[in-house]
């Protein structure tokens, strides 16, 4: 049956949220800079932007759904040993595989606790050069009708074994960056579990995976809110 829905804050939201926050995972010390390994230390306004579509699924009344959103945007404040705070978020055009929809719309963060988190240099040869992870206070709402009967559902982020989320970070001229035809900072992250929470319908699926990259940077002109500043994370 085709339903109607509403994703108050789609689950990959927060999954691009992208990329706004980290607890270290290393002893290294953590720099972020301009442009290059050699460029100035960078504290700022920055944003995280999607590059092609944010993919998820969820187990629903028994069956695997699969959805996609056109696009998501964080923007937040960092400092260059990088601890940011997220302030803003957006979504695009979210459609599913049984016909439920979301339109493109701004993000609600005013009920989101723990806005904080922190960019780590934890560089893993021949692959990531970093950690970006945000808190586990992060959660986000889906509202629809099933049956007849309008449900609510929530539903908070795990990363591996860890509550929050998590993302591998990669320099613009690292190979084994996910975009290679983008010259950006990039995140990605492939192993997001929903977890439900309180408050949720027992028709709420109650479970779900997403996956998505994106590209993170800075402003050169501060306070411009154009985002064109190219940044390097390392040690």
């Amino acid at each position: 049956m085709k339903a109607p829905i509403r994703l108050a804050a789609p689950l990959t939201a927060a999954a691009a949220a992208l990329a706004l926050a980290v607890p270290a995972a290393s002893a290294a010390t953590t720099t972020i800079r301009e442009e290059t390994a050699t460029g100035a230390p960078y504290s700022g306004n920055w944003q995280v932007a999607t590059v092609g579509a944010l993919q998820f699924s969820v187990d629903y009344l028994g069956a695997k759904i699969t959805g996609t959103c056109d696009s998501a945007r964080l923007q937040g404040t960092v400092q260059s040993t990088g601890a940011g705070e997220l302030t803003a978020a957006s979504m695009g055009a979210c459609r599913t595989s049984n016909g439920l929809s979301s339109p493109a719309s701004d993000l609600d963060l005013s009920e989101m606790q723990d806005k904080s988190g922190q960019v780590a240099y934890d560089p893993v040869a021949g692959g990531r050069d970093g950690v970006l992870s945000i808190n586990g206070g992060l959660r986000f709402k889906m509202e629809g009708k099933i049956l007849g009967i309008t449900v609510t559902c929530y539903y908070g982020f795990r990363t591996g074994s860890t509550d929050g989320l998590r993302f591998d970070v990669y320099n613009r001229d690292n190979p084994n960056r996910p975009l290679p035809a983008q010259d950006d900072a990039q995140g990605r992250s492939d192993d997001i579990t929903l977890v439900r929470q309180s408050g949720s319908s027992a028709l709420c699926p109650s479970n779900g995976k997403g996956s998505g990259s994106a590209i993170a940077r800075g402003e050169s002109t501060p306070g411009s809110g154009v985002f064109d500043r190219k940044l390097y994370l390392t040690s």
